[in-house]
């Protein structure tokens, strides 16, 4: 029996297809919020000023929650994160034709680089660092960040600060954390007591990750598939 996928945020949107109903309004709104990080960088980089960044990400929103944009999503093909990222550089590029098509000082004025313009006309990037491929990046670290942040809560809650600040550094496998040894000698437990503490968090970590994953994806089978590519973005970007 197919596994049941549990109601999302973004699946309530796409079941809704549409802004003008409540629940996928406040479903999109809440998306909106959680992911403004990598977006608006994505915006700073193609417009070079912070200010004018923050104006366009908000009126990029704005005019998302307000439009019949969702009614052209396909429920079964549905990432969020490549439908914000397509919405996000169709919305500038009206912008940047909106801003030549008006006089000089008039209204607002979107500069975007030589690059950006001949990517979205569909030219060859000079590098592999382009903008789109470093949103994927900060995007990933946006889902990581909020699986990291769930579990820290998770264990303060528990009363396991003290044990968070220890084991964390080890979640991901890095070596920047102190030895297991250290740490035992410190909690006062065994060595492979620390080594099974760190196992069972690093696969909460998991399950707080695939959470996170999991609203941002239409089908459960998307889920792995979307994780293993934010991944592989991030494996990519450290190689």
């Amino acid at each position: 029996m197919p596994r049941r996928f549990d109601t999302t945020r973004w699946s309530l949107v796409l079941a809704a297809r549409g802004p003008t109903e409540d629940r996928s309004r406040e479903a999109l709104q809440s998306l909106c919020q959680i992911y403004w990080s990598p977006l608006n960088a994505h915006v700073r980089r193609r417009v070079g000023s912070s200010n004018e960044a923050d104006d366009l990400t908000q009126a990029f929103f704005t005019g998302l929650l307000e439009r019949e944009t969702l009614a052209e999503v396909a429920p079964e093909g549905g990432r969020l994160r490549s439908f914000l990222l397509a919405c996000l550089d169709n919305f500038l590029a009206n912008e940047w034709d909106r801003a030549r098509a008006q006089k000089r000082g008039a209204g607002r004025v979107v500069s975007l680089d030589a690059e950006t313009t001949a990517e979205r006309r569909g030219m060859e990037p000079r590098h592999e660092e382009t903008p789109d491929r470093i949103f994927e990046r900060d995007w990933a670290l946006t889902v990581i960040g909020r699986a990291r942040e769930a579990l820290r809560k998770e264990m303060l809650a528990d009363g396991h600060a003290s044990r968070h600040a220890l084991f964390e550094p080890h979640l991901t496998g890095e070596t920047a954390g102190r030895p297991y040894r250290e740490i035992a000698e410190e909690l006062g437990i065994s060595e492979s007591a620390v080594k099974v503490a760190v196992h069972r968090l690093r696969k909460r970590f998991g399950a707080l990750l695939r959470r996170e994953v999991r609203e941002t994806v239409a089908t459960e089978e998307a889920v792995g598939e979307e994780l293993r590519h934010l991944l592989a973005v991030l494996s990519s970007a450290q190689a």
